[in-house]
């Protein structure tokens, strides 16, 4: 009986304790993108499980526009008492800073409050069926025999920069034809008027399941078990190269630590549950290696940087 009472009490210490890490009242999670994209599907998938941990609501705001942008300027702005949150992406917390030094109406490491990964997923490098492209060796060779173009969502869009990073890092020139999103430039190469695009694989999966497009690479430094039989770069004879998009929790500085670190634990806690393992594989995403506030802050900060030098190099800029 007194092992029984001793285990309540110790429950019931926890439960305050995690009710303490925040203010009464629901919690607002910011979403950047429309409702359906992956980030938003992420944020509610989450949102379901953190209600049940902390005994609250936890509701899903759409706040889409300029590639983030809105909803990111937004979240910065809102309450920093843990009330409000932000589900971000690589887009607008570690490309647009880059693409728009001095006019961006945020800054991601001064305005935020770095809480935990959520999420990632490789880009892949994709050719149409008429290019008569089958792997990096013949794109190389056929980048040096005669310019050819590749299709982007657009001007500074992770599909821009990361093909700009290949081309540095596969000595090469292609042609960057812009489009207006995703599944505009995937059409122009599945019509096989473009021959070469990347994208993220959740984004390009169906396309490639269906054979209407051929990937060719994974862009990381291991192989997708979504596409095992499509190997990376290095297996391919090239260098090693990473180009992974993150989904990633967010808070307005100033928000609490002990906010914080009771949302990295909960997350990470609920990433590993095999319902939401489940839930990754039918969205083809990656979880993420667990880190803590500090190592995601460190790493979002070594994206940045990597990004501002390929899109220097590239003179790239946001449309």
């Amino acid at each position: 009986m007194k092992k029984r009472i001793t285990s309540l009490v110790l429950l019931l210490v926890l439960c305050i304790g995690v009710a303490h890490a925040y203010p009464t009242g629901p919690v607002t999670i910011v979403v950047p993108f429309p409702a359906g994209q992956t980030g938003d599907i992420i944020a509610r998938t989450l949102a379901v499980e953190l209600a049940k941990k902390y005994g609250k609501p936890f509701v899903i705001d759409n706040r889409p526009g300029a590639g983030g942008q809105i909803g990111t300027t937004y979240a910065a702005r809102a309450k920093n008492d843990g009330s409000v949150l932000l589900m971000t992406s690589s887009g607008p917390f570690a490309i647009a800073p880059v693409l728009y030094p001095g006019t961006l109406p945020y800054q991601p490491l001064r305005d935020f409050s770095v809480i935990v990964e959520a999420a990632t997923t490789p880009q892949i490098l994709a050719v149409s069926n008429d290019s008569g492209i089958k792997n990096v060796d013949e794109l190389v060779k056929a980048a040096k025999a005669k310019e050819i173009t590749y299709a982007s969502a657009g001007n500074g869009s992770t599909q821009h920069l990361s093909m700009e990073l290949l081309k540095q890092q596969l000595g090469i020139q292609m042609l960057h034809i812009p489009f207006k999103g995703s599944s505009e430039s995937k059409t122009q190469v599945m019509s096989g008027l473009i021959p070469v695009t990347s994208d993220s694989l959740p984004a390009i999966l169906p396309q490639i399941k269906a054979g209407q497009l051929r990937a060719i690479a994974v862009l990381d430094t291991v192989r997708s078990p979504y596409l095992p039989g499509v190997p990376t770069l290095a297996e391919q004879g090239f260098p090693k190269f990473t180009t992974l998009a993150f989904f990633g929790l967010v808070a307005p500085k100033g928000t609490p630590t002990a906010v914080i670190d009771s949302l990295n634990k909960a997350v990470n806690e609920i990433i590993k549950t095999p319902a939401i393992q489940e839930k990754y594989k039918e969205l083809a995403l990656t979880p993420p290696i667990e880190k803590t506030p500090e190592q995601f802050n460190h790493y979002l900060a070594s994206e940045m940087a990597k990004w501002a030098k390929v899109a220097a190099l590239a003179n790239a800029k946001g449309d």
